[in-house]
């Protein structure tokens, strides 16, 4: 089976990439900042809103400043805005991380088993890589969704609201990275023997 891959050699530091990898690295410092100086319910409100303003923004301009998974990254928001509203507590509002990383690895999964067509696809548009399988790319991806919901939950569990404010904001990033750059080896086609 021929592999489903990017068009052209791509990644985040591309031209076309760069400035929708830009802005998500913006909107995560604007949920640290709104949440450190108000409250995690005020931040959750205030992403969902930058979100849907980034995406009539880009309906309005055709500057694509969302990437390849705005519609799928604008549903989280919400799903994500609708806990921290209504389950309105700290303790709650951390462990949505562990809820949506659930529903998020979901749809990847099932995104995966299908062959990756819409969340496996769009994201493989980041990666350095032109041979990337998107259906591997999704379930890898969705296993990765599931350990950081796991880790979430420990760090919302063992943690006070700051340090796991620090964790979710700094610390969660660079063990995706670690993961995704580990399970890149699985998810780029093999060559042809």
């Amino acid at each position: 089976m021929a592999a489903q891959g990017t068009d052209v050699n791509s990644g985040v530091f591309a031209r076309h990439n760069r400035l929708p990898f830009a802005i998500d690295i913006i909107t995560g410092l604007l949920f640290y900042f709104v949440a450190k100086f108000t409250d995690l319910q005020t931040a959750a409100i205030v992403g969902v809103v930058v979100g849907f303003a980034l995406v009539l923004f880009q309906r309005i301009t055709k500057i694509d400043v969302t990437g390849g998974l705005a519609l799928f990254g604008i549903l989280m928001l919400c799903i994500s805005a609708g806990l921290a509203v209504l389950l309105n507590d700290d303790e709650w509002i951390k462990l949505r991380g562990t809820i949506t990383g659930l529903i998020a690895a979901s749809f990847f999964i099932i995104d995966g088993a299908r062959g990756g067509p819409y969340i496996g696809k769009g994201l493989a548009r980041y990666m350095p890589y032109s041979d990337i399988h998107a259906g591997r790319f999704a379930i890898v991806m969705g296993v990765i969704g599931l350990i950081m919901a796991a880790l979430n939950y420990g760090a919302a569990k063992l943690l006070s609201t700051d340090n796991w404010l620090f964790y979710k904001t700094f610390v969660d990033n660079f063990i995706v990275f670690g993961l995704v750059i580990f399970a890149m080896r699985f998810v780029r086609a093999k060559p042809a023997v």
